[in-house]
């Protein structure tokens, strides 16, 4: 509801709303972290309805990083107030209300001739603006201080070549297969002979026809499949002097992307998406480095060895401090020594247990990705730590006093979740047990003395 808010605000030409488009991406990045929630019913808002030409090629990546053939979904906010305020600001506001009345009406034919006539005035004076731009260094900058985004040039330009060719990208997509599951041969022939097709009348549709053909495949990487093909040879460097050398270029922005998508969840502490990412990664990089012989040192071939490189550099502090942190909940206390009302941080176990369930991922997949040593080492450490932590919790359990109970438990509780993610769940269900015979045999012992 928020968001429809904001939209609509922008829309109506509104200025009271400090940054919006940060706002909005704050909130699409709440609806993504929030995944079982219902995602809204937004056909119905104008900006969605113009910009849907533009939708297979957003990117959910920073703004001052460029793909080629996308755009950043962060310059749509900006765009639009643009077209609104000052490009078709008459067209616009027609739109609007031609676009709500249509759909009261329940004619959504009507409401999409609406968009395609917003569409058409907004190339032409899109046209007409860069062709200024490019004689004239104070309209780049008025164009740079209109969008307000770090590549406001480029975005500008990227957005008017997709929104003017939007029939012949379309009619490129209906060639395309709608989902791109196998790549048996006859396949991959079609694909290719649709982009040759594309790259013979056109450089900038092929590059759409990449984008699009890597959208519909299962993972991104697999795109170098139809470059490998079109040029009968996986050498990098044969691909790289073809047109199909973008496929590769286009494959490796996408990886650094999910990289930055990997350190950012990680960050927040969403550890399942994190590791979700770590999977992607790492199948990427496999990808690359058997379907494409690359010559060590190669331009492909170092971009290649920094993700990996660094991917192990974002993480390699916090894995190592594992250990130290577990140690720190598990450590046994003299009874004397602890505080009154000692307790065991519920937040810190929960944070940790996340950190484990990472670590193990990065264990399935510290081949690819540097990190077999830390991973080795780090879980090494953990195994031995936790198998003898939670053997002297379990000794203290059945002798302690009954002030200190409460916190004994609470140890032998995190004790258990953490041997769940590095021993096994097997190990974690026996220690448990374990741990409520200790308890509880040894307080009808002596109750039975008493």
């Amino acid at each position: 509801m928020l968001m429809a808010e904001v939209e609509r605000g922008i829309q109506n030409g509104h200025d009271h709303l400090p940054a919006p488009d940060l706002l909005l991406n704050h909130l699409r990045e709440v609806l993504r972290e929030r995944e079982d929630d219902p995602v809204p019913d937004r056909t119905g808002n104008p900006a969605r309805m113009f910009f849907l030409p533009i939708e297979p090629f957003l990117v959910e990546d920073e703004p001052e990083v460029g793909h080629e053939g996308r755009l950043s979904r962060a310059c749509l906010g900006p765009l639009w107030e643009w077209i609104t305020g000052e490009i078709a600001p008459d067209e616009a506001r027609a739109f609007v209300a031609d676009v709500g009345r249509n759909l009261a009406a329940k004619d959504p034919a009507k409401a999409e001739q609406a968009a395609r006539a917003l569409q058409d005035a907004v190339v032409r004076r899109l046209g007409e603006t860069i062709e200024a731009a490019g004689k004239d260094d104070k309209a780049r900058r008025r164009i740079a201080f209109r969008i307000g985004t770090p590549r406001a040039q480029a975005d500008v330009v990227e957005f008017y070549s997709i929104l003017k060719n939007r029939d012949a990208i379309a009619a490129l997509a209906g060639r395309l297969p709608s989902k791109i599951r196998s790549f048996a041969g006859d396949q991959l022939d079609q694909i290719v002979s649709v982009l040759d097709h594309a790259q013979a009348r056109d450089k900038a549709l092929f590059r759409y026809g990449l984008v699009m053909a890597m959208n519909r495949m299962p993972a991104p990487w697999q795109l170098v499949r139809v470059a490998i093909r079109a040029v009968q040879s996986d050498k990098a460097d044969r691909i790289a002097e073809s047109a199909y050398g973008l496929a590769v270029t286009i494959v490796l922005a996408e990886t650094e992307r999910t990289v930055r998508d990997l350190v950012r969840d990680f960050r927040r502490g969403q550890m399942v998406r994190a590791a979700d990412h770590l999977k992607d990664v790492h199948e990427a990089v496999r990808g690359l480095r058997s379907e494409i012989n690359m010559v060590s040192g190669s331009g492909p071939a170092r971009q290649l060895a920094a993700v990996r490189a660094g991917v192990a550099d974002a993480f390699k502090s916090d894995l190592e401090s594992i250990p130290g942190r577990v140690r720190r909940i598990i450590r046994i206390v003299p009874g004397k020594h602890l505080a009154r009302g000692a307790t065991v941080d519920a937040a810190e176990v929960a944070e940790i247990e996340g950190l484990l369930g990472f670590l193990s991922a990065c264990k399935n997949f510290a081949s690819e990705l540097a990190l077999n040593e830390i991973t080795l080492r780090v879980l090494s450490d953990l195994q031995s730590q936790l198998d003898n932590g939670s053997r002297s919790i379990l000794d203290v359990l059945r002798a302690c006093e009954p002030g200190e109970l409460s916190y004994r438990k609470a140890q032998m509780d995190a004790a258990t979740r953490f041997c769940a993610k590095i021993l096994g769940d097997e190990y974690a269900v026996l220690l448990a047990r374990a741990a409520d015979v200790a308890v509880n045999s040894e307080r009808k012992a002596k109750t039975a003395k008493a």
